[in-house]
């Protein structure tokens, strides 16, 4: 009887631990508002052979426009609160996106009902990263009245990605059956593109004469790359920049550029906050591709750049 009692205890008391540890094993379920969530390694190669890896990660919700906190393995780099967006809000009147090949072209709706000729920006992505990335800094700039033409490479530091958008762009406008047909102004071409996609703008306006303005978004460019380079540029930066430091490529590339430019640096903000930067690169383009005074405006002593306190370090010249 003592033996049949001794067993029951045993096995009541396996039981209660195995219950306690089937307990503990359960994780309830994370929850998180995050709608998109995209993580790229990425690497560059500098022109003295050194590799750098970036590891970017990026969270975008269907309400907000910030894109997400860089993180480094051995430092936190913190977004501009609301209070520190720059510029004002953009609102989408209307735009239409075409996908051909490589090609993701993004234009105002109003194009296919009228005869205007739309300017050109050809956009270059960062290292190792999708256009999709970028598509809200893409869409604001259409907005604002341009064909943005961007190429899928995710390797454009050359410049020949975006010199190939500029030669799609200027064939489509030439075919009749394209919705681009006499709808290019060809003469006036941007070119803009965020870090390594920054670096290929000075490349590709050095090689291609048609460019008449860069907007470089922290762009890995030196000061070799923009030495002497005439064409109107724009260099916004970031001071929780990690990746890009302004200091050691965006700033030498602006003093090395012989014509007119202009830098800044948004303050709290990372490698990754581009989509607070649309304003003024808009501005940019206005100013030099649509000849707009007021906009031109924006950019000297007393401005609205210089004004602005979300911003440090603005500079300009020519």
């Amino acid at each position: 009887m003592k033996i049949i009692k001794c067993t029951v205890s045993l096995l009541l008391v396996s039981v209660l631990i195995f219950g306690l540890c089937s307990c503990k094993s359960k994780k309830e379920p994370e929850t998180t508002t995050v709608a998109d969530t995209t993580t790229a390694n990425n690497a560059y190669v500098e022109p003295t052979g050194e590799t750098v890896t970036e590891t970017e990660t990026v969270s975008q919700t269907e309400t907000s426009a910030t894109s997400a906190v860089q993180t480094q393995p051995t430092e936190t780099q913190t977004q501009p609160t609301e209070t520190q967006t720059v510029t004002e809000a953009v609102v989408l009147t209307g735009l239409e996106t075409i996908t051909d090949g490589n090609k993701t072209i993004v234009y105002p709706a109003a194009l296919r009902a009228n005869q205007a000729r739309y300017p050109v920006i050809a956009w270059a992505n960062g290292t190792g990263c999708p256009t999709q990335l970028y598509i809200k800094l893409i869409e604001a700039i259409a907005n604002a009245g341009y064909i943005v033409v961007a190429d899928a490479t995710v390797m454009s530091g050359d410049g020949t990605a975006q010199i190939d958008s500029i030669n799609y762009i200027i064939n489509k406008n030439s075919d009749s059956s394209s919705v681009f047909y006499n709808n290019v102004d060809t003469v006036n071409i941007g070119v803009c593109g965020q870090s390594q996609g920054g670096r290929s703008c000075i490349n590709a306006a050095q090689m291609d004469s048609r460019i008449r303005a860069v907007v470089s978004i922290a762009g890995a460019s030196t000061a070799d790359e923009a030495k002497g380079l005439r064409v109107p540029c724009l260099f916004l930066t970031a001071t929780n920049d990690n990746i890009v430091k302004s200091d050691t490529w965006c700033l030498p590339s602006y003093n090395a550029v012989a014509g007119r430019a202009a830098y800044a640096s948004l303050k709290g903000g990372n490698h990754l906050s581009f989509n607070n930067m649309s304003g003024y690169a808009v501005d940019w383009f206005n100013a030099y591709l649509k000849n707009d005074a007021s906009a031109r405006a924006v950019f000297e002593d007393g401005g609205k750049l210089a004004n602005d306190s979300a911003w440090q370090d603005f500079c300009h010249k020519n």
